[in-house]
C-alpha cells in the first residue's frame, strides 16, 4: 500500500535528522518534496540506504492510517467548517493519485 509523506512529515523530520529513508511505496506530496528541497534534506530510499539505518519492516508494525480521513480533517481545521463538495474533491485528487504508483 503506498503511504504519502506530507509538508508537516517532512518538516517533523527535519527536526531529527537531515536525511529522510522512505520505505518502498512511500510517496511524497508535492508539497513534500518542496519542503525537503528548500531544507537540503538527502531523501534516500532504504533499499538505497547504504548506512543501513533504515528500520526493517515489522508484522507488528501500525497500519497505514488514511490518507482520505488525514487531510479532510486537516482542511476542516484549517478552515474551520466542511466546505461544500469536499468529499468529491478530495476523491478525484486522491484518485488520481493512486493511478501514480
Amino acid at each position: 500500500m503506498v503511504r504519502y509523506l506530507t509538508e508537516q512529515d517532512i518538516l517533523d523530520a527535519a527536526s531529527r535528522d537531515r536525511r529522510i529513508v522512505l520505505e518502498p511505496g512511500a510517496r511524497l506530496t508535492p508539497l513534500a518534496q518542496d519542503a525537503a528541497r528548500q531544507l537540503g534534506l538527502e531523501i534516500v530510499w532504504a533499499q538505497d540506504d547504504a548506512a543501513g539505518t533504515a528500520a526493517p519492516a515489522s508484522e507488528d508494525a501500525e497500519p497505514e492510517p488514511d490518507l482520505r480521513a488525514i487531510i479532510r480533517a486537516a482542511v476542516i481545521a484549517r478552515l474551520g467548517a466542511e466546505p461544500d463538495g469536499l468529499d468529491a474533491i478530495l476523491a478525484g485528487v486522491l484518485d488520481g493519485l493512486e493511478g501514480l504508483d
